[in-house]
């Protein structure tokens, strides 16, 4: 553990002191710090996303975090990792949400190889049923992946996770802007910076899926234009 990061979960512990205790990082990306910690009221485990420092002090990231997470803790539904708690205090800008004891659909694919067909089909319709909640809700999630679909232990129950750029339907339907997502998961729309609707989900579920079922994406590349260029221009292949 470097030393800012340190300093940054130091200053996160005493913002939680006496309702969250850290127990240990989860994982981390390009937008957040995911943590093990237990909720002392309730004594049950759950997870806290921390915003980087470096990004916490540019207010509009700040400030897109907070109405992100905002956004994603007005749903509920069986299938969506729920949201808990959203706060910004001092340079701890972070939400809580429910920990789930399982694995990422990645995960498991990569253990134990492409999922047999019964399975990825329950997975995929409960995938579905989730994505379909939050487009009557308005919100798009923009980054359906294998790395954001949780496969509970105990159940076998898919949740999704992470909608970390999610967006409301009125701000999809503006004039495009930059590429957010991942690039061997994103709709054709998407990989060209276009405006993007529920239809956008649908496809990265396939290509989700596609994944579950053979091990591998369904546009590769040796690099991200390569990958974009097939996304938007070549038939996406069937499953073999």
């Amino acid at each position: 553990m470097t030393a800012s990061i340190g300093t940054e979960l130091l200053a996160l512990q005493e913002v939680l002191a006496g309702r969250y205790s850290i127990e240990r990082e989860l994982g981390r990306g390009g937008m957040g710090i995911v943590l093990l910690a237990r909720d002392v009221a309730l004594d049950r485990p759950v997870a806290i996303k921390l915003l980087p420092a470096h990004l916490a002090a540019r207010p509009e990231e700040r400030d897109r975090f907070i109405e992100e997470a905002r956004t994603a803790a007005g749903l509920a539904h069986p299938n969506i990792v729920p949201i808990h708690v959203v706060e910004a205090r001092g340079e701890s800008v972070f939400f809580v949400m429910g920990f789930v004891d399982g694995e990422t659909l990645r995960d498991r694919v990569e253990r134990a190889g492409p999922l047999p067909p019964r399975l990825a089909m329950k997975l995929l319709q409960e995938v579905a049923w989730a994505l379909g909640y939050a487009h009557q809700r308005g919100v798009i999630h923009r980054d359906v992946k294998p790395d954001n679909v949780m496969i509970e232990r105990a159940t076998e129950r898919a949740l999704v996770t992470d909608f970390g750029i999610a967006l409301g339907r009125r701000a999809a339907g503006g004039t495009g802007g930059p590429i957010v997502g991942t690039a061997r998961y994103m709709s054709p729309e998407q990989a060209c910076g276009e405006p993007v609707d529920a239809r956008s989900d649908l496809y990265s579920l396939g290509a989700t899926f596609f994944y579950a079922l053979t091990g591998r994406a369904p546009f590769e590349g040796s690099n991200l234009p390569a990958i974009l260029t097939k996304q938007v221009y070549e038939a996406a292949p069937l499953v073999q």
